[in-house]
């Protein structure tokens, strides 16, 4: 998986400095950049099986980038999953919401959050408990803290609750909040897949292996745009005509949309295109 960073508070020139902080940091980055697409698809289908043998619905591909980020980072010798802030001995304070996805030698302190929006201050606050002293007795007393979370366009091309947190959103908390939040943070916004999204209609996966034609003429389709600053954007509507491209045109294959909120045939140029999925009654 790819990311984008934001430093809060010179977290990454504080890292650079440090040798510990700087391994452990690199083997977190590491890990994240090893989870493949295909390790991802493997995992969403497996674990879409067991939802459908049980009745019930998977929607997102969350719970699959959490197992194998787990699975990743407990490979490595130091790193500790599920690790409790705390180490109270009066037994008052032994809930999972005092918790941190990851830590490691006192070093670096992990919150990873695919969960609603209103929970982004509490997520960004744990990481500032176990790195700040406190008058309970910790269990873990980390030095930066690391939130981990899916950028707008993963949330679309995941399939991630449109009300869930995102990377975008977490940096507008950072100024508002820096009176209580005290410690160096790194920001991590997952990415989006290269080669597949998760349906929103069937929630099966989507390979970008489409093929632009005339067969795609009067189909209803979806299609994901990419625009030149990588921003994804999703249309939906019947398909009007496909225009074969001309000598020399950089743009290919043209559709054009009766797109489902336009009043008007909207023209995709096939360099745009990030997915096509067929939609089916």
């Amino acid at each position: 998986m790819d990311y984008v960073i934001e430093d809060y508070r010179h977290a990454l020139a504080i890292i650079e400095r440090d040798e510990l902080l700087n391994r452990r940091f690199n083997e977190f980055l590491g890990a994240i950049r090893s989870i493949t697409d295909d390790e991802l698809k493997n995992d969403y289908q497996a674990k879409r099986n067991q939802h459908n043998e049980r009745g019930t619905n998977l929607k997102s591909i969350t719970p699959s980038i959490n197992e194998l980020l787990k699975m990743k980072m407990l490979a490595i010798p130091g790193w500790r999953a599920e690790v409790d802030i705390f180490n109270d001995t009066t037994g008052e304070i032994s809930n999972t919401e005092w918790r941190l996805d990851f830590a490691c030698d006192d070093a670096l302190c992990v919150e990873v959050a695919f969960n609603h929006g209103e929970a982004i201050a509490w997520n960004l606050l744990k990481p500032v408990l176990a790195c700040e002293l406190n008058h309970v007795q910790k269990d873990v007393q980390g030095q930066i803290g690391i939130y981990v979370c899916a950028t707008e366009n993963l949330k679309k091309t995941g399939n991630i609750d449109s009300a869930s947190g995102s990377f975008e959103k977490v940096k507008r908390y950072l100024r508002p909040m820096s009176n209580q939040l005290t410690i160096p943070m790194v920001i991590i916004g997952l990415k989006p897949f290269e080669t597949f999204r998760i349906s929103k209609t069937t929630k099966e996966i989507v390979n970008n292996d489409f093929i632009i034609n005339q067969d795609l003429v009067d189909r209803n389709i979806e299609i994901t745009t990419k625009s030149d600053n990588d921003e994804l954007d999703v249309i939906k509507g019947r398909v009007i005509s496909v225009n074969t491209p001309e000598t020399n045109d950089t743009e290919g294959y043209t559709i054009i949309l009766e797109a489902t909120r336009r009043n008007q045939p909207y023209v995709i140029s096939e360099r745009d295109i990030f997915f096509i999925e067929e939609l089916h009654d």
